[in-house]
């Protein structure tokens, strides 16, 4: 009888309470069926959605791919991530993520490797979205993951800088942690709008020995969201 009871009481609890009762695209709390993104918010993703793209420019990238632009719910799962702490989100955007890298295959890259985070940046977050992201990518490309970066200085958002700030912020910023020769590289990160930070990562790599660099980003921005 106990056990017939509760059942009940959790039935109740999960009608009066969605376990997916936030939508992570418009933050509406009606709840849905499926986890984190609402019907209207599914269909706004979907028509946002990128692929295959120009690399930031420099020639540095031997080629670019993004899950969607940087608008209505792909622009709201990247805060929701990285301001958040909704770091689950990482795996069905990682998977978005490995779908727009496969059109600019076959690319021949064999290693995954985060965009990293300043360890005093790291523990006031907790966790380093661009690494959670690589993560859930790396497992669906079934690629391994390498941290051969680091990030040496605790720079300024870039988000707030002019072009010419945004270079001169990152100037040294980045230095190998391991050893990259011969290798062809995805650098995953959530979102490029310049490209400065993935030009400066991709720089260090390619000085380091690594002999191609693809750049992967759930969002492509036009302004306003790159660290």
């Amino acid at each position: 009888m106990m056990e017939k009871l509760k059942r009940a009481s959790d039935w109740a609890l999960r009608l009066l309470y969605p376990s997916r009762a936030v939508c992570m695209g418009c933050d509406s709390q009606s709840g849905f069926p499926r986890p984190w993104l609402c019907e209207a918010c599914r269909v706004r993703l979907a028509e946002s959605w990128v692929g295959a793209a120009k690399p930031p420019e420099g020639g540095l990238f031997e080629g670019a791919a993004y899950a969607y632009r940087y608008v209505g719910p792909a622009g709201s799962m990247v805060r929701n991530l990285k301001y958040r702490g909704v770091w689950r989100l990482a795996e069905p955007m990682g998977r978005h993520m490995a779908r727009a890298f496969e059109t600019i295959q076959p690319t021949g890259a064999d290693c995954v490797v985060p965009v990293p985070m300043h360890p005093k940046r790291l523990r006031q977050r907790g966790f380093n979205h661009a690494e959670k992201l690589a993560e859930q990518a790396a497992a669906n490309l079934r690629l391994p993951v390498l941290k051969a970066l680091a990030r040496t200085r605790n720079t300024r958002q870039q988000a707030r800088l002019s072009g010419a700030e945004r270079r001169a912020n990152l100037d040294g910023a980045f230095t190998l942690d391991m050893d990259v020769k011969g290798r062809r590289v995805v650098l995953v990160d959530d979102v490029c709008t310049t490209g400065t930070t993935a030009s400066t990562c991709a720089q260090t790599l390619l000085d380091g020995g690594a002999s191609a660099v693809f750049l992967l980003c759930f969002a492509m921005a036009r302004g306003g969201e790159d660290e």
